[in-house]
């Protein structure tokens, strides 16, 4: 069996590394730096590219190279910054707060859909799943799934999709926030 380490959340990670929370603006500042060096250089290589007087392929395959090499740096260094500064906003008071949104939030988004279904909805089983008539459309037949194993539903009919909390905010009319806080209890 092949030896998994231990995954920590960002919180955790804070926790045990209760120093991170000084250095966390100085990387934010590097990778930022970082970030505008490498746009800089992506826009003036684009700029070299359409500053050439070549056909439309040439342009697109150049354009193509650029991307290839240059995107991706500049993608690492974007995702280093949204973590840290993730990171830097649990440190925070405020992050204990949206700490405890996001629980709230995956408590509900953990409701059993077919529950809110069946109280609003005619279930019919159909194997693990169940089935009705859709209620974001009008319809005869049935074409509405829940799938109870990942806590999503989807039409057949108009495409619509989601999880339990769509689910819930169109049955109740409630919005995002109230929904969340409906699926509480």
């Amino acid at each position: 069996m092949k030896y998994k380490p231990p995954r920590f959340t960002d919180k955790e990670l804070l926790e045990i590394f209760p120093e991170a929370k000084e250095i966390i603006p100085e990387k934010i500042k590097e990778w930022e730096i970082e970030l505008d060096e490498k746009t800089i250089s992506m826009k003036d290589c684009l700029a070299f590219i359409y500053s050439q007087r070549v056909n439309e392929f040439s342009t697109w395959f150049f354009e193509q190279v650029a991307s290839l090499f240059l995107m991706p740096p500049i993608l690492e260094a974007h995702g280093h910054i949204l973590r840290l500064k993730r990171m830097q906003s649990i440190a925070s008071p405020s992050g204990e707060r949206l700490e405890r949104w996001r629980e709230k939030l995956e408590i509900a988004r953990n409701y059993p859909i077919s529950e809110i279904a069946k109280g609003n909805l005619e279930l019919r089983k159909s194997g693990r799943n169940f089935v009705s008539l859709c209620p974001f459309h009008n319809e005869k037949h049935a074409s509405f799934y829940i799938y109870p194993e990942t806590n999503t539903f989807h039409c057949f009919s108009c495409q619509e999709n989601g999880d339990v909390i769509k689910l819930t905010m169109h049955l109740h009319g409630l919005n995002f926030k109230e929904t969340v806080q409906m699926l509480q209890n």
